[in-house]
């Protein structure tokens, strides 16, 4: 029995240090297999974890096909649940995803968008290859701020480190910059991980570096069905001097990350306050995405309502902060 036991434990141990379960993300198997994020209380299934509001607007056929980033899934989930008729009976069967809302997350749903599979793709605005594949296929991207989000770093909750300033986080990533003592903490080799390419929060990281290179990200080779190995960006792990970053949403109310703390940067933390009073350095807007020349008239009806007064109450109640402030 002893043996037994020592040897599934040796074997949950070399499970758990296998590159592609350390470095691979959460890997949720439902959604298609495409979500790192736990959805289950955010489902158009279960409706009483989604903010509902008093509104007459209403779209009885025609509805926009939705999908974007993990952390705005609750949001557009909240959207079409107050404004599509009968939502709940034409989703309740659909265990592993919906057909009007959906999720792919940002790099495929960017896919689907230039297949015209989607008609809204909610999340941070394209990376500029996205504008150039979008321009390739001669689509007009109309890109639309309809609330407002921090761009967050964060680090292990037991690292001495508050706070960091830009110039900082930039060295950091591009590798000036590799034990937590050149900036006030312990002697120890930071472990700056980085996002997928095309992600929105690897996007975000690309446009903050400004003109500074980012350094080469850590990966790890898994196996792949028809490419054989295959060489993965390397998602963030519980390790020692560990750092990476992400949206406070993501962080903070959906909580994907355990055991980590945010930093402030340049002094202000990323609090909702700050996010409303501009004073935090890396505001990002939370856009709704689609093609100009879609025909549906839904998606500009749609989309009337979420900048309105009542889709801005879903904007905040779901937890960003409004464009109004």
């Amino acid at each position: 029995m002893i043996c037994l036991c020592l040897t599934v434990s040796l074997n949950i141990y070399l499970y758990r240090n296998r590159d592609e379960v350390k470095y691979g993300g959460h890997g949720f198997q439902y959604m298609n297999g495409y979500s790192s994020t736990d959805f289950s209380d955010y489902r158009i299934q279960n409706p009483e974890n989604l903010v509902k509001i008093d509104t007459d607007f209403k779209l009885s056929s025609n509805y926009p096909v939705l999908d974007g980033a993990e952390a705005c899934y609750p949001l557009y989930a909240s959207f079409a649940l107050n404004t599509y008729e009968n939502l709940l009976n034409i989703e309740k069967d659909n265990e592993y995803n919906g057909t009007y809302v959906t999720f792919t997350n940002t790099i495929q749903a960017f896919y689907r968008l230039l297949n015209q599979e989607v008609d809204i793709l909610f999340g941070a605005r394209p990376s500029i290859e996205q504008y150039e594949m979008a321009k390739e296929m001669n689509m007009d991207l109309n890109v639309v701020p309809i609330g407002k989000e921090a761009f967050v770093f964060f680090v292990q909750e037991d690292n001495p480190i508050d706070n960091l300033t830009s110039d900082q986080i930039r060295s950091i990533y591009h590798g000036t910059i590799t034990n937590w003592k050149e900036v006030g903490g312990k002697d120890e080799e930071i472990q700056a991980f980085q996002r997928p390419k095309n992600s929105g929060s690897q996007t975000m990281m690309e446009y903050f570096m400004k003109d500074v290179s980012l350094k080469e990200a850590k990966t790890y080779e898994t196996i792949a069905a028809m490419e054989g190995v295959i060489s993965k960006v390397a998602q963030y792990n519980d390790e020692k001097g560990a750092m990476g970053y992400s949206f406070r949403y993501f962080i903070e109310v959906l909580q994907q990350e355990k055991n980590v703390k945010i930093l402030s940067v340049d002094g202000i933390y990323p609090s909702i306050e700050n996010i409303r009073n501009g004073s935090y350095p890396l505001i990002v807007d939370v856009c709704a995405i689609y093609n100009r020349s879609n025909s549906n008239e839904n998606v500009n009806r749609l989309m009337n309502f979420i900048l309105s007064k009542e889709g801005q109450a879903i904007v905040e109640q779901t937890g960003y902060s409004p464009i109004g402030g």
